[in-house]
């Protein structure tokens, strides 16, 4: 990287930082992240948002990140008024969508348009998170657990268990070869 990108990086991350973004050492968002609500971001040490993501939390929404963690890039994290929790050493694929705030079917007679399905999305430490997956209102990843690219997540997931499908299931314990 030669000086003229370093600066160019350094005046990116303290425009983030004055527009109220918390960033630890060595955090890093790319110039191209769509953030709404600069307030209510914080990415931990060394995590990265690489370029193209696009993070949307309301006034009342978070998203947080622990450290040692990243986003891939061409994210899509529809947060509204809910939170996205990630923990450490989480890694997570190229074009993966958190969706905490969605239409809803919530009977024959209402219609999609007028209700709405929201839910935190939480994930713990040490999980992998494979290209273009789908992670649906009130999803909870614990600690260990890797999901496979493709896949849809719904629900609280055990720990230790590598998941996969749409809808997700338990394949096989994480330490299995």
């Amino acid at each position: 990287m030669n000086i003229y990108q370093r600066i160019r990086r350094r005046l990116h991350l303290w425009r983030l930082k004055r527009k109220g973004v918390r960033l630890s050492a060595h955090a890093l968002i790319d110039r191209t992240v769509d953030i709404h609500n600069h307030q209510n971001v914080s990415l931990g040490d060394r995590s990265v948002l690489y370029k193209s993501i696009s993070l949307y939390p309301s006034k009342e929404g978070r998203f947080e990140m622990g450290k040692n963690s990243h986003i891939a890039p061409f994210g899509y994290l529809l947060i509204d008024k809910n939170k996205v929790i990630i923990g450490d050493d989480v890694a997570i694929g190229p074009f993966c969508s958190f969706i905490c705030h969605s239409n809803h079917v919530s009977g024959a007679s209402n219609l999609f348009r007028e209700n709405y399905l929201d839910g935190d999305i939480s994930i713990g430490n040490n999980v992998f998170i494979g290209a273009q997956c789908t992670l649906l209102p009130g999803t909870i990843i614990p600690d260990n657990v890797v999901v496979a690219s493709n896949s849809v997540v719904k629900g609280q997931l055990e720990s230790g268990w590598v998941y996969g499908g749409t809808p997700v299931k338990k394949l096989k314990p994480v330490s299995d070869g």
